[in-house]
């Protein structure tokens, strides 16, 4: 019996800034039906607050505590450890780590940099990484899709920099083990009643598995045909969120 649903974002319930085909639909049938739910992203381009703006701007109107983003669980990670951050990030998500230090770093925080991904500034996080200061990865995904375009993500820096290091990043987005505890723990619902929608068969579905969730995945955003059979056991394949909630429940 399915209790409560986490939501990817980006390809299962926007397509950049628009509204993907029956998003809408689907979260006010969950919200009739009165069962908790969480909209969890890796997005690492803005924060939590302007995420939550956008979907409320196309149509679908949720509160900020709905919302759990890899950047904040990685921002309570450095906090709770005490650490100093060299943050390798999108300039658009920098206001979510204002409050951090930052000088001095002896830590290393990686997402989605985008242009900011240059030699210079890898090859900075690459020294601290060699000295000794952990690497803490929003997330791990190899790539994404926006307005029908393919972009590299996160994940090739990172493990380029854990292959020259010789070391493993902690994982403090999708498909970390972690993280869905962490959410799983913000509704208080045991794994196994909960589901999990989304686009990515590796940060999404495996990650679901590995955390011991149902999920189902969306022939939108990144999906391509045969990702379905890229995870054992084989996922559970559907036209969009809709019909995923639906078949849920």
């Amino acid at each position: 019996m399915i209790e409560g649903i986490f939501f990817d974002i980006s390809g299962v319930l926007l397509d950049g800034a628009e509204l993907l085909p029956n998003a809408d639909k689907a979260i006010n049938y969950i919200e009739e039906k009165n069962l908790p739910y969480r909209l969890i992203t890796n997005t690492s381009q803005q924060p939590r607050s302007k995420i939550v703006k956008q979907l409320q701007d196309a149509g679908i109107n949720i509160l900020e505590e709905h919302v759990y983003t890899a950047p904040l669980a990685a921002k309570d990670y450095v906090l709770s450890h005490n650490l100093r951050p060299y943050c390798l990030i999108h300039r658009g998500l920098k206001s979510e780590f204002s409050d951090v230090v930052q000088n001095d770093p002896n830590a290393v925080i990686i997402g989605d940099a985008a242009d900011d991904f240059n030699y210079a500034n890898l090859n900075h996080a690459f020294r601290l990484c060699l000295e000794g200061a952990p690497l803490i990865a929003i997330g791990h995904n190899k790539y994404f899709k926006k307005s029908g375009d393919f972009f590299m993500d996160a994940g090739p820096f990172v493990e380029a920099i854990e292959y020259a290091c010789d070391i493993e990043a902690v994982i403090t987005g999708k498909p970390s083990v972690d993280f869905f505890s962490q959410v799983l723990a913000s509704i208080q619902i045991k794994a196994e009643q909960v589901a999990l929608i989304g686009d990515d068969i590796y940060g999404d579905i495996q990650g679901a598995i590995n955390a011991g969730l149902e999920s189902r995945l969306v022939r939108t955003g990144k999906y391509r045909d045969g990702d379905e059979n890229k995870t054992k056991p084989k996922a559970i394949v559907v036209n969009d969120v809709l019909a995923a909630v639906e078949d849920l429940l």
